[in-house]
Order: C-alpha cells, then structure tokens, then sequence
C-alpha cells in the first residue's frame, strides 16, 4: 500500500515538456510510480483540475539565520518552495570566525535573541538538523564572510597569507557539503578585493567541484565592466559561473542589456560555463547604506556610522552621491526605507528617503546621514531603479532562471517586521500570475521548467527538481485559476493564493491552503 496517491492531475514534470494527465504515488519520501495507480493508499488526494509540478527550487536564498527563527519557512512553503540554496551575495551563516563571527553574533543576539555558537559548517548544518527546517537547504561559502573572517572589514589587498586562509576555508566547507562559492563584491568588505583575488578563490571553488556566484561589482554604471569580470573569472578559473539577479540598474543604464547578452552569448559559444537567475520584479533591496561611497564601508556598520559623524566627510559623500546621481534624477526618492530597527524610526518605513524627509521637515542628506547613524547603518531598502521591458527581456533568455533573493519571513512574530520586499511572498507564484496568465511571456511548462528542473541541474541537487520515479516527492499542487502573488511593496505580509498542497520529502507541509508546521526538509550535502 502506498502513503500518498495524488489522482488525476495535470502533471508538468519539470522539463519543458508537455503537460499530461495522471497519478503520482509516494512511498516514505519518495516518488514510487508515475501514470495510471491501481494500488491503493493511505491517503488520497483528488486532483482533477489542478496543476502538479515539482517543489520550487530557490536558488539564490538568504535564510541562512532566518531558517532558525523560523524554521517552517512560511514565506517559502507558502508559495511552493520545496528547496532553497543559502549563502548568497557573499554572506553565509559558516564557516565563519574572527570579527565576522563576533559582528553576527551580536547582530542576530540584539534583534532576535539568536545564539548562534557555530564556526564550521558542518557545525552550522548540524545545528539546522537539529532544529529540524520545513525546506531543503543547501549551503555557498561567502566571500565577504572569509573576507571578514580572516582580515576584518579593512580596505586592502588581502596578503599572501590572508589568501592562503580564506582558500583553507573555502576547501574546509566545500569538504563538508556546500556546493559552492558565493561573492557580494558590491558589498563591504568582498568590495574591496581585486580581481586577483577574486579569480585565486575562483580557481579553489573550481578545484573543489564547486559553482562560483557573483553578486557583481556593479549593476549599473559599470554593469558592463562587471559582466567582463565575471566572464573572465570564468574563462582563466574554469569554474562555473553564475550572475546573481542579473539587472541594468538606473534609466540611463538600461540600454546596455544587449551588450551584456552579446558577451554571455558569446562565451557560452566558446563553452564558457556561465548563467544567471533573475527575481520577476522592477525594484531591489539591500542596506541603505549602499547609497554611499564604497570608501565609507571600511571597518563596516561602525566605520559608516564613525564617517558620518564627520561634517566634512558628509559634505564629500553628498558631492560623490550628486555625481552619480543628480538632482534631475530624483533619487532619493526612488529608494523607500524598507525596514530600521528602532521604534522611534518606525513611523518612516514604506516611505522614500525624500518622503521621510519632508516628513522629519529636515534636508534630504542631513535626514539620511542621521538616520543610518541613529540605526547604526542597520537599514534595509528598496531600490525602483529597473525596466519592466528588460526584465521580460532577462526572463524570455533560456539560460536565465527564477530565484527570489529571499530569506523565510512570515506575516507574524520576529520575522514580520518593516515593509520587505514583496519578492519574499511572492515570487514564484507571481510569474505564473503575471508572465504566464496575464502578459503570456513565458508558456506555463517552460516557467515551470525554470522553477524547478533548470536550477536543480544547476546545482546538481540530485534527485530533485522533477517529477520521476525514484525522486525525491518534493511536489507544489496549485490551481491555475487561483494563483496569484497578493503581497505589495507597501502592503507586503501576505501569503499567496491558490497553492494547496505541498509535499517535502513525501510530508505534507501545506494541506489546503494551510501549513501543517510539518518539517521534513533535509540538509543537502553536496556530495564530493
């Protein structure tokens, strides 16, 4: 007798193939026959009319701390998430040691009584097993992490032995499980490596069996430049690369979309490994402080709020700001304060800096130096800076897949705070909504096909990411009618509509709609 037969679906297995009609049984966790079920079962779930597809696979996630605080990953189960690859934009949870480790422990102690008490990954991972997490989990190793590990949050070259203790970080964790290499080079302090550096972990990632992701240097005035970077990573380390939330940042950027395809069409051609993930929306977020000069991250959140309280030092950040961005570009009125961690600031999420200002009935940049010294420089925003147009464009590209940039958050206890990103809720369900259903830009298998199949091949997440006997039954049952993304940027804690069931590892996370805080999820260790 089997555990489950769900009956009667139509069934989009994952690959870009057509949809057919049939039955799927699950023994323990695992999927044991696919077509037509004469067996009987413990349960049974009638499925006519509804859409069955593979778990989503979220590969750029950044739950790393949050699957801790929560660890039934509501955001994630409730839009279908089955796995989740953690470590991304150059910041893991492990390994991690030295100021690093002391700045997260303070950090995630203050705002959500977390003890963390891990250096190695392997630590880290035992720890989550432990706590026993509703998704699957795997693990990058973030640059900026090493970076901060081995030599603080200073801005110079690392030195030979510096180096050398990095790469042992990054062959310690990929020997205990993580698939690869993530960077934040954008970020403080991975902001302040060159390029050598870069390629010398490049070159262990590869060595390692591992993949290499790339939060660029720059995904605006020097989007270009970047891309190139990247690519050449690639073409002297061998790695794998991946371009983390591909984007042209900024209107007067956005032209420059086709030279980027023309240099990743033209490496893959030369058999060049190199692919990108993009989430389906026109805004980003990230720390307020990225509004400032890279110069100003050195010795970190402390370093900015020392530099700030410098009135000369705000006076040249405010010429290097107006540079970038002058007056006719209004843009701090683009960037909406998402999230400070003090009450007194609170009555100033949802609103632009410009807005918050108005508000405060103080100078834009006086208001902003001020607030991120009051907040420490601990301030999340969303930035409106990206074309609807180019996003279809980087969607409709076969070798551009879905990923949220997202931690697990929920819409109640320490997790639901600020005005996050809708992309947290969203995601998924969302380009089903609005790419399939209503702009018809992407047909229902080949949305599904970048969900689930395409970033489980990219991170060789064995047996999972389709529908096929013998794998792993991590399965999303949704209307197709129903399904929306109901989350906005200044409305965003709700969950989505239309998904009722999904299954992790053969258990039941999400029966008709609702969670049952049921956590099957497992810690993926990349096999090496």
């Amino acid at each position: 007798m089997l555990d489950i037969i769900i009956r009667g679906a139509t069934i989009y297995d994952g690959t870009g193939g057509k949809p057919f009609i049939g039955d799927i049984g699950i023994q323990k966790d695992v999927i044991t026959q696919v077509g037509k079920i004469q067996e009987k079962a413990k349960k049974i779930i009638e499925a006519k009319n509804f859409i069955l597809c593979p778990g989503f696979v979220d590969i750029h996630s950044h739950s790393d701390y949050f699957l801790l605080v929560n660890p039934t990953a509501d955001s994630k189960i409730t839009q279908g998430v089955t796995t989740e690859i953690g470590g991304n934009c150059g910041y893991a949870a492990a390994p991690i040691w030295g100021e690093a480790k002391e700045r997260r422990e303070e950090e995630y102690q203050k705002y959500y009584k977390l003890k963390l008490g891990w250096s190695r990954l392997e630590e880290y991972f035992q720890r989550l097993e432990k706590e026993k997490i509703a998704v699957n989990y795997g693990q990058l190793i973030g640059h900026n992490t090493l970076r901060q590990s081995t030599m603080g949050s200073v801005n110079r070259p690392a030195t030979p032995k510096e180096m050398t203790s990095m790469i042992c970080g990054l062959e310690q964790g990929m020997k205990e499980g993580a698939v690869g290499l993530s960077t934040g080079l954008i970020y403080p302090p991975a902001c302040y490596s060159n390029t050598e550096e870069v390629l010398q972990l490049g070159k262990a990632c590869k060595e390692a069996g591992g993949i290499f992701t790339f939060h660029m240097r720059s995904e605006s005035d020097k989007v270009v430049e970047a891309v190139q970077e990247v690519l050449e990573t690639a073409k002297k380390t061998g790695v794998p690369v991946q371009i983390s939330h591909i984007k042209t940042s900024g209107q007067r950027n956005w032209y420059k979309i086709q030279e980027i395809f023309s240099l990743i069409e033209r490496c893959q051609k030369e058999g060049i490994d190199v692919e990108c993930d993009r989430y389906p929306y026109i805004a980003s977020q990230t720390g307020l402080m990225q509004v400032l000069p890279d110069w100003t991250f050195e010795g970190g959140a402390k370093g900015v709020v020392q530099t700030l309280k410098d009135s000369k030092k705000r006076e040249k950040i405010k010429k290097e700001i107006l540079e970038i961005h002058p007056p006719k570009e209004d843009y701090l009125n683009k960037v909406l304060i998402m999230e400070v961690m003090s009450q007194k600031n609170k009555i100033f999420e949802g609103l632009t800096i410009q807005q918050a200002a108005s508000k405060a009935k103080k100078d834009v940049f006086e208001f902003l130096f001020d607030l991120l010294i009051e907040e420490e420089a601990a301030i999340s925003a969303i930035y409106f800076t990206m074309s609807e147009d180019n996003l279809k464009s980087f969607l409709n590209k076969d070798y551009i897949f879905i990923a949220s940039d997202s931690g697990c958050r929920s819409i109640k206890g320490p997790l639901a705070k600020g005005r996050p990103h809708p992309r947290i809720f969203g995601t998924f369900p969302r380009v089903i909504r609005k790419y399939v259903k209503e702009e018809k830009l992407l047909d229902l298998s080949k949305a599904i096909y970048k969900m689930t199949w395409q970033p489980a091949k990219r991170f060789h997440l064995k047996g999972r990411g389709k529908i096929e006997k013998g794998y792993f039954a991590d399965l999303v049952l949704f209307n197709l009618d129903k399904i929306s993304d109901t989350s906005d940027f200044l409305d965003p804690f709700h969950y989505c509509k239309g998904i009722e069931y999904v299954f992790v590892n053969g258990i039941c996370a999400l029966e008709k709609g609702k969670q049952t805080g049921k956590c099957a999820g497992k810690v993926l260790r990349k096999q090496q």
